[in-house]
């Protein structure tokens, strides 16, 4: 194994850093690494440029030289069956390479290092400056950063953001402004409703984009929830994938869905499908969003409203249609997630598409609802409803995200802020609303 080690860091060593589009995200800079510092994403986001980026910020900064870098994609299939006790030879062919100890530890893909815990912190305790990535949520939020609590920070790097989007495209929507060509911004929003922002999808085609798409599909069904959980009913789990791509911005009931799937011939307790739920949320393919409740049964036991990681999966689903009011929902849902929001629902006999509570506490600091616009068959309700949510959790100010529409409208002594989806992801303050 020491000689395989020695081949991935000669190789890493002597290639030029590649092009990468620089994200936006930018905690790395204020990092000095005494911490174990995991990044956690969904497969084809971005990782490895991330990874990219932050090391031109090391080398740039003067922080290192390359060669004090011992990087490690841990999915080379030539690492294949790697046991703990081949670890050490990972360091004995970087002294053999370069007859000294690497500064910086960059792991790509630590779900595939046995006893990974056990290993990174006793990295850690030898004073290595140590990035790792996972694209597992259970990993890197649950299982890595319980056990080495104190030692580790981690950040949540998604698909590309609009703004990080509209960068790519060089898309300055200020300039844009002074020209009077806002409408590229338009056509580009309506790109990134209809085909999501994974940075390969991007710059394909229509007929690659969708092929993209199906192979993203399918690498969180096999690789990210059957071989990573040893799921054995694959048809069981692909008709649940299949369901969650219809019913995307909506509740889940486990008891519909049992009957929905027995309908199609197919079995699965709820104990079966709630654990499928928990499997797709860690592999990234959807976002749960929970019922707010002033009791945790009240989060535990009602039904979840459901998003998907990204708005591309849902051109792929079986019963696609475009549905604007929904796929804009949707795109609100994952910019919260982005933001590290805790967001629920609110139902109190009216739906509030969203109330954001405030960390470590029960006090509701949003409330939003989402609608395609507002005309005469909707207006009242949306506003009604918002208000409803308004006036139960004590908020003055509330906000009705739409396709382009922007006003303010005063109801009752409330203010409520009618404002364009799209403007509102450009909007870099801490809160999306």
């Amino acid at each position: 194994m020491q000689e395989v080690f020695s081949d991935l860091i000669k190789e890493w060593h002597d290639a030029d850093l590649p092009p990468f589009i620089a994200r936006d995200n930018y905690d790395y800079l204020h990092q000095n690494y005494a911490n174990i510092f995991a990044i956690i994403w969904p497969r084809r986001a971005g990782k490895t440029f991330f990874l990219y980026q932050i090391i031109q910020h090391l080398l740039d900064s003067n922080a290192c030289k390359k060669e004090d870098i011992l990087f490690i994609d841990f999915e080379d299939y030539r690492l294949s069956g790697l046991k703990i006790a081949d670890i050490d030879s990972m360091f004995k062919a970087y002294y053999a390479l370069y007859k000294k100890d690497p500064k910086y530890l960059i792991f790509d893909e630590i779900q595939n290092i046995p006893e990974r815990s056990r290993v990174l912190r006793t990295f850690h305790n030898k004073r290595y400056k140590i990035i790792v990535t996972g694209s597992s949520s259970k990993l890197l939020l649950t299982e890595v950063s319980t056990e080495l609590r104190w030692r580790y920070t981690h950040n949540l790097m998604l698909p590309f953001s609009f703004g990080e989007y509209l960068k790519h495209k060089d898309i300055d929507p200020k300039r844009l402004e002074r020209t009077n060509k806002e409408w590229l911004v338009y056509d580009a929003f309506q790109q990134y409703m209809q085909y999501g922002w994974y940075p390969e999808v991007i710059d394909a085609n229509d007929l690659q984009k969708r092929k993209l798409l199906n192979e993203y599909y399918a690498t969180t069904y096999y690789k990210d929830v059957i071989d990573r959980y040893n799921v054995r009913d694959k048809k069981l789990l692909e008709g649940f994938m299949s369901y969650v791509l219809n019913i995307y911005s909506s509740l889940l009931s486990l008891t519909k869905l049992e009957k929905h799937l027995k309908d199609e011939w197919l079995t699965g307790t709820k104990s079966t499908l709630g654990r499928y739920l928990s499997h797709l949320k860690e592999a990234f393919f959807i976002i749960e969003c929970p019922k707010f409740g002033y009791s945790p049964k009240v989060e535990m036991t009602q039904p979840k409203k459901v998003y998907m990681i990204d708005p591309g999966f849902i051109k792929i689903g079986n019963n696609y249609s475009e549905n604007k009011w929904r796929i804009l929902e949707n795109i609100v849902a994952i910019e919260l997630y982005r933001r590290w929001k805790q967001l629920y629902y609110f139902n109190d006999g009216r739906e509030c598409d969203f109330v954001i509570k405030e960390p470590l506490s029960l006090k509701i600091e949003q409330a939003i609802q989402v609608t395609r616009t507002l005309d005469f068959h909707n207006k009242e309700r949306e506003i009604q409803w918002l208000l409803q949510a308004m006036k139960k959790c004590k908020l003055s100010e509330g906000y009705i995200f739409t396709y382009d529409e922007k006003k303010i409208i005063e109801e009752d002594g409330y203010t409520i802020h009618v404002v364009p989806v799209w403007e509102r992801l450009l909007d870099n303050e801490e809160v999306v609303a």
